[in-house]
């Protein structure tokens, strides 16, 4: 079997100068601590009612959480020979989850990742690249978008593999694996490769050639930033035109579909391939799934696709996001957004996003807001069976924020069980009350605190 990047330098090199801005590598994985920030365990990280890991593997992604958390994917384009198959492995990892040290006036951390692809109990690769990142100011340490992208391509034989992925945080003992089955397809006459949602790509015009693509491991877009998701594709027809048809179908992870298409790439030498932009507004929002298969032929090839609800916003599916918003705005606002038709839902979500804004602060700031109070209010107040921001004393810091002031309220009569506890806010008149009856921090609001509270909360909220 042959590993296409055989050469580690210029893997390296082409992955690192096409990926995020201020991320570099370099060919050793050494990185001394003494002197450097925090490491990620060091630093306090918030339990988080989302579960990002659930939504990527429904959508046929890899994924793993803390405490080491990536995403990543598997996509098959057609090898130098008839029964050989490039298989691009994409893994991306945020600045957080790893450990930097100081090194002169910059921070460098470093990352090893493992795949072993096995056929059977024979090995057919193994591969383990130690890379490191380095960026120039603390702040960036603590990136939480994923700026880190690490790619692997081997040409196997078409076949049945299980595959198992390693991602290690080479500054501490943190690591996370995935293991799953793949089935690497034949890419013969009249097929189409994997649509590859992708960061930078150079069309190929021939299967000997090496594919020149940096992977979105995740297949994401962001809904109000970008205006059209960006799909390579490859066609592997015989016929001699300029360019080939090619259908398209998306439809939504309840099995809606929300449009069906027909677009064509250009002939570049012996192939097709070439770019099919896919407007965001037509995807709607959350995981969809877009189909594209070779004009006349029944075989389909598939890619997920994920709109998120803006920058620095939960990776959740729609329904969790109105979920998630019952103490953000009005009961008919959300109930506007629920009932919204699988392909009105993008303008629904714009049309929302529009009147939380005004001339000093934008919806997605406020959001942005909120989501940060919601994720605090689950590290502070979960209770036994209940994530914090479930809670009386969660719900409360989501919807007024902090408190002014809280203090604790003695029991008059020393034999009376529970304990008190009053949240003020003076700048909105209320004064909140909760008890724990139990004495096992189950706290909640007295029945008057809870309607001012519901009070309170009908005139903030718009």
């Amino acid at each position: 079997m042959i590993d296409l990047w055989s050469v580690p330098t210029q893997r390296r090199a082409f992955v690192c100068a096409l990926a995020l801005a201020s991320v570099a590598c370099s060919s050793t994985g050494n990185s001394g601590r003494a002197g450097g920030p925090p490491s990620p365990a060091q630093r306090a990280a918030p339990n988080t009612p989302f579960d990002p890991v659930r939504l990527y593997h429904q959508m046929g992604l890899l994924a793993r959480g803390t405490p080491m958390p990536f995403v990543g994917s598997a996509s098959f384009l057609a090898g130098p020979s008839l029964d050989s198959t490039n298989v691009i492995l994409a893994v991306s990892l945020t600045n957080a989850a790893l450990t930097f040290s100081r090194e002169n006036d910059r921070f460098r951390a470093g990352y090893t990742v493992g795949v072993t692809l096995r056929a059977g109990a024979t090995t057919v690769r193994q591969v383990e690249a130690h890379e490191s990142v380095l960026v120039t100011t603390f702040r960036e340490t603590s990136r939480n978008d994923p700026s880190v992208i690490f790619q692997q391509i081997l040409t196997v034989k078409p076949g049945r593999y299980s595959l198992t992925l390693t991602v290690r945080d080479d500054g501490s003992s943190r690591s996370a694996t995935e293991d799953v089955v793949i089935g690497v397809p034949s890419l013969g006459v009249s097929s189409v490769g994997s649509p590859i949602i992708f960061a930078e790509v150079t069309p190929r015009s021939t299967t000997e050639a090496v594919p020149r693509v940096v992977v979105n491991p995740s297949s994401t877009v962001v809904f109000g930033r970008d205006s059209a998701a960006l799909v390579y594709l490859e066609s592997y027809s015989p016929d001699a035109g300029i360019r080939t048809a090619i259908n398209m179908s998306v439809v939504t992870d309840k099995g809606h579909v929300l449009f069906s298409d027909t677009s064509s790439i250009p002939r570049h030498g012996s192939l097709y391939s070439g770019v099919v932009r896919i407007p965001v507004f037509r995807l709607g929002i959350g995981p969809v799934t877009a189909s594209f298969w070779q004009a006349g032929s029944i075989d389909t090839t598939s890619t997920p696709i994920f709109v998120t609800f803006g920058e620095d916003l939960p990776v959740a599916t729609y329904e969790e996001m109105v979920n998630y918003l019952k103490w953000f705005t009005t009961p008919a606002k959300l109930v506007a957004l629920r009932d919204a038709p699988p392909d009105a839902r993008a303008a629904a979500w714009a049309s929302f996003i529009k009147t939380q804004t005004n001339s000093t602060t934008s919806g997605s700031d406020v959001l942005h807001s909120y989501f940060q109070r919601l994720l605090l209010a689950n590290q502070r107040f979960r209770e036994e069976g209940t994530m914090g921001w479930l809670t009386d004393r969660g719900k409360v810091l989501i919807a007024l924020g902090e408190p002014a002031s809280v203090y604790e309220q003695r029991a008059s009569d020393p034999n009376q069980r529970g304990r008190g506890q009053v949240w003020e806010y003076p700048d909105l008149h209320v004064t909140l009350q909760f008890y724990d009856f139990t004495g096992f921090e189950r706290w909640r609001l007295t029945n008057a605190s809870e309607i001012a509270f519901q009070a309170a909360l009908r005139r903030i909220v718009k």
